[in-house]
């Protein structure tokens, strides 16, 4: 015996449907297998946002007018500085929150080994320095510094309390370009694993920039967040940051495509 259920639809006008319970369940699997495919596409996206530099333009204003898009795939975050008005002479140092712990501030920080050193510490290797206090449950773990024309380089580091060359350098972060300081975009990259996050984990991190002389001298200009003081050897107060999230794995999208797919299977079953 066929077990039917008439259904009612009016679309230009009215009519009847007669579904047997084999057209329903077909119906229901395509419907499924069309939710988890747009998942796992989206899934397969990547991930983008650009945050704002604070407006100000103490160093002329390449980064406090200028942006900072990042993008991802789940493994590799990309980054672009859009610079503001004016050249970007300077470095533009990256703090960045992705784990447990961290630090309140730079005061200990204290390695004058290189220029992109002295611009993390806040220090110029002697005895000025510029103190960044940091606020609002956000203690940085790592540090990027993009140095294009100062320094012709951009690294990712360890942030940690000592003398010369005690951040522990990570790994280049491919800046490019180099030697140049009116370039309209600066471009980097690193993997999520370096900040100590899993690959397509679809965890966040907090991150400020701030912008300053590879002396230690900070300017009033930042990015992706806000810092506030008295531009030169003065202490700052980071009173913003902001949050990125890595885009999850496909496998990760998938389950929870399947997983919507049967909560609404049950729900036609009742």
């Amino acid at each position: 015996m066929n077990l039917s259920i008439s259904f009612y639809f009016t679309f230009d006008g009215r009519f009847d449907y007669l579904l047997t319970d084999l057209q329903k369940k077909r119906t229901f699997m395509k419907k499924a297998l069309f939710l988890t495919t747009a998942l796992v596409s989206l899934g397969l996206s990547v991930q983008a946002a650009t945050y704002s530099g604070n407006g100000n333009s103490g160093f002329g204003g390449p980064i406090g007018l200028g942006s900072l898009t990042l993008t991802d795939n789940g493994t590799t975050v990309s980054g672009t500085v859009n610079k503001g008005p004016n050249g970007f002479n300077d470095v533009l140092v990256l703090y960045i929150d992705s784990m447990a712990g961290g630090f309140a501030d730079t005061s200990g920080f204290a390695d004058g080994g290189d220029g992109l050193r002295k611009a993390i510490s806040g220090f110029d290797g002697g005895g000025n320095r510029s103190l960044l206090t940091f606020t609002g449950g956000f203690t940085p773990d790592y540090a990027i510094a993009l140095g294009p024309a100062s320094d012709s380089f951009g690294g990712l580091w360890q942030l940690a309390n000592g003398g010369g060359n005690s951040l522990n350098f990570v790994s280049s972060v491919n800046l490019n370009p180099t030697g140049a300081n009116n370039s309209p975009t600066y471009t980097f990259s690193f993997n999520v694993s370096q900040i100590g996050l899993s690959p397509g984990s679809g965890a966040t991190f907090a991150m400020l920039g701030t912008y300053i002389a590879d002396s230690g001298y900070r300017s009033d200009e930042a990015v992706a967040g806000n810092d506030v003081g008295t531009q030169g050897w003065n202490p700052f107060l980071q009173t913003a940051s902001v949050s990125y999230t890595i885009v999850p794995e496909p496998s990760t999208v998938a389950l929870l495509g399947l997983g919507l797919a049967a909560v609404i299977g049950a729900r036609r079953r009742k």
